[in-house]
């Protein structure tokens, strides 16, 4: 909610660090304005429909098409968010990782 984590989950955000390192991240502008700088120790893709969005240490883009052409050489590239993204990116994705929380919640409103 409000582009924030839902739970915290060291083993889990430990598991992200570990998978992703060394590769490229790709994610829209409001995923990476959640996180407010760029990922260490990974090279970080941002797209954005803004044609004048910049960002220091980030490749900066603006489609899905770009950021698959830029890492078609690469032996893995990570989609990490949001919502928008990891919807278009569903159909090219070769495997998902999936974090499955068995718990009950109170939804609220």
């Amino acid at each position: 909610k409000d582009n924030n984590l839902i739970w915290h989950l060291p083993k889990d955000l430990k598991f992200f660090k570990e998978t992703t390192t060394g590769h490229y991240v790709i994610q829209g502008r409001k995923t990476f304005e959640s996180c407010g700088k760029p990922l260490p120790n990974r090279t970080n893709v941002i797209i954005t429909r803004d044609k004048n969005f910049k960002v220091d240490g980030c490749i900066v883009i603006h489609s899905l098409q770009e950021a698959l052409d830029l890492v078609k050489n690469e032996s893995e590239a990570f989609i990490i968010g949001g919502g928008n993204i990891y919807e278009q990116a569903m159909p090219f994705a070769d495997r998902i990782y999936l974090t499955k929380i068995i718990d009950i919640f109170r939804i609220i409103n």
